[in-house]
């Protein structure tokens, strides 16, 4: 029974796995409605004001950077005046059918892999999944439901379609100028000069699109074009998340009232920005979010890259997914304070990039008590999902380390020595 876990996904037979598969998803799904069940109402949470707003085309509410990500909206307001459906229940619609098809994918493409059968449900229990439904209204789902059509258009080499793909990217979140630069970096070889120019240029005409369509919508809080205004949020953002130290304006006063020192400046309405002070809860945040928001897969994704950091990459697909997702957590401390949903964007080097992670190595049935470590991994992974997010800064740091710390003698136990790889058949990715 425990090497039955420990198998191969691609050992099973096809009803078996389209099986476990539905399991999984159907599993995943109740666990975050039951979470989003106990928490506030999507339709207050976060920035989802703004969203609903732009559906009912009550721009007056809006700003920047908030009108800049216009599909989603757009979508619900054409349910409201085509089909005379509500907003609320635009917005549901659109967010269930997008986490369906994201999950519907990612297993499509995990059940191709020789990855072992428990991470089908060590992918679907994690906290990621319930704080991706609680953010319904934000334009999060609906992305994600367009870059994992982009993954699957990677897997079958459809190049032309992939590249058209950045212009409903883009009309959904400004983000994209990261995924069309990871797009053509990582499928660089095989795209055509036209598949590079379709791409560059889809991309260009979705901002065109959300340039015009934002014009109705309020200016941003500091009052500054649109493009300072981003790259301002780089160095503020590092200062509080890396440096530790609380960022002061006129404008944006959230840490205090009075800072230590500041200085004079003239950048919009903002006059003068300055220093609060020593602040820890940006290392508090981005700790508690890098080791629980996927569980124990980071470590198991970074274990498997190392054993096959030598081996040759083909697909674009590994490439693409692997290259995003490092972006997005290289990224995530100088985008915003939202750890949980910043580091949630790089779900796809998770899911995708870590089951075809485990057709670069072999394997072969061991001894038991091996076999014991891989699911004592899987064990504790669970537990780590269990109690994610339970307790605060120092507390929950400590018992994600412990965790941690037995997780990566068991995987190292498990998957043994690199020199002596496990016997797992390879599989050709295309």
């Amino acid at each position: 029974m425990i090497r039955a876990f420990n198998a191969p996904i691609r050992r099973l037979s096809p009803v078996v796995r389209l099986g476990a598969g539905l399991a999984a998803i159907i599993g995943c799904l109740l666990y975050a409605m039951y979470c989003i069940s106990r928490s506030e109402s999507v339709f207050v949470n976060g920035d989802a004001r703004f969203y609903i707003a732009m559906a009912t085309g009550d721009y007056s509410q809006v700003m920047q950077p908030f009108a800049s990500r216009q599909l989603g909206a757009l979508i619900v307001t054409g349910w409201i005046h085509w089909l005379h459906g509500t907003v609320e229940s635009g917005f549901l619609i659109e967010g269930t059918a997008s986490i369906v098809f994201t999950l519907v994918v990612i297993y499509y493409l995990a059940l191709k892999t020789t990855a072992p059968r428990w991470l089908l449900f060590a992918m679907a229990f994690v906290p990621f999944w319930s704080f991706l439904l609680q953010d319904l209204v934000l334009p999060d789902l609906l992305y994600s439901a367009l870059l994992v059509l982009l993954l699957l258009l990677l897997e079958e080499e459809f190049m032309m379609a992939a590249a058209l793909m950045m212009f409903p990217l883009m009309l959904s979140r400004e983000s994209t100028s990261l995924t069309l630069v990871c797009f053509l970096i990582a499928t660089w070889k095989r795209l055509s000069w036209t598949d590079r120019a379709v791409a560059v240029l889809s991309a260009l005409a979705g901002s065109v699109v959300v340039k015009h369509l934002a014009m109705r919508a309020q200016p941003n809080s500091e009052n500054l074009p649109e493009s300072i205004y981003m790259l301002a949020k780089v160095p503020w953002n590092f200062v509080n998340n890396v440096l530790g130290l609380a960022p002061w304006s006129n404008v944006n006063t959230q840490f205090c009232a009075a800072p230590r020192w500041a200085f004079h400046v003239h950048f919009g309405r903002v006059q003068a920005i300055g220093i609060c002070g020593f602040s820890d809860t940006g290392w508090a945040l981005m700790s508690e979010a890098i080791l629980s928001e996927f569980g124990l897969l980071p470590l198991l994704l970074a274990f498997l890259w190392w054993r096959g950091r030598k081996l040759n990459t083909p697909s674009g697909l590994l490439r693409f997914s692997l290259l995003y997702g490092v972006a997005c957590l290289l990224l995530a401390p100088v985008l915003g304070t939202w750890f949980a949903r910043l580091i949630g964007y790089a779900w796809p080097i998770f899911f995708v990039t870590l089951p075809m992670l485990f057709d670069r190595i072999q394997y072969k049935a061991t001894t038991l008590i091996r076999e014991c470590a891989g699911l004592g991994f899987f064990g504790l992974h669970m537990l780590l999902f269990s109690v994610a997010y339970r307790w605060f800064w120092i507390t929950q740091l400590v018992v994600n380390l412990i965790i941690w710390t037995i997780g990566y003698f068991l995987l190292g136990y498990w998957l043994g020595k690199e020199d002596h790889p496990l016997d797992r058949p390879r599989v050709t990715q295309h």
